[in-house]
């Protein structure tokens, strides 16, 4: 009989599908922390008035697992995404965000449905009025392209006294490679063939 054979068969197909989809996750698509998740180098100053950006690229959709920054201090700030065009922040509203109180260093952020197509993107922080605290700078040397702002003027930072700020970006993929999706639908296709033939089978 080659039904069972059949069968076997699309359900391997469907599990190698699945697993190379399991595969993907876990991609960290920027680190500009130390070794470890120590920080070093001139604190990036977080205060009222001031925001900071840190642009990061994703190269297939995916969604958000856990950002971790080094910010700490005492009141709000906003942590969110905006699309990225050119070397600093523009007009643009919120892709997502979330307000933090009371931010502690080294503590993920794991956001709920943050998914985001294939592209460059920043990560950006809003101060509340009457913040107090800093985003530490994980190195020396600036390792990734990022700005602050006062008064609502962005400007791109590059000088090695002060390292980009500590940040590390987790995703997991959020659909399936093309591959991925050819072997789960020949799976499919094969279960779909083995049924109508078991159909048009004479009973007995």
């Amino acid at each position: 009989m080659q039904i069972p054979s059949l069968s076997q068969t699309a359900a391997a197909l469907l599990l190698c599908g699945l697993a190379a989809q399991a595969g993907a996750t876990g991609t960290v698509v920027i680190d500009t922390y130390g070794p470890g998740d120590a920080t070093d180098g001139w604190p990036s100053q977080l205060m009222p008035g001031q925001d900071l950006a840190i642009a990061f690229d994703i190269a297939s959709a995916a969604t958000i697992e856990s950002i971790l920054t080094s910010i700490d201090g005492v009141g709000g700030i906003t942590v969110g995404i905006l699309a990225r065009i050119g070397s600093v922040p523009t007009a643009g509203a919120w892709l997502y965000s979330t307000h933090l109180s009371d931010p502690w260093a080294n503590t993920p952020l794991a956001p709920a449905g943050w998914t985001l197509a294939a592209g460059s993107y920043w990560l950006l922080t809003q101060a509340d009025a009457g913040f107090a605290g800093q985003w530490q700078s994980g190195t020396d040397t600036p390792g990734a392209a990022w700005a602050f702002s006062s008064s609502g003027a962005w400007q791109a930072v590059d000088t090695g006294f002060i390292g980009a700020p500590a940040t590390r970006i987790t995703v997991t993929s959020a659909v399936p490679e093309p591959s991925t999706w050819g072997l789960m639908a020949l799976g499919a296709l094969v279960v779909a063939g083995a049924r109508v033939r078991r159909q048009q089978q004479p009973q007995g």
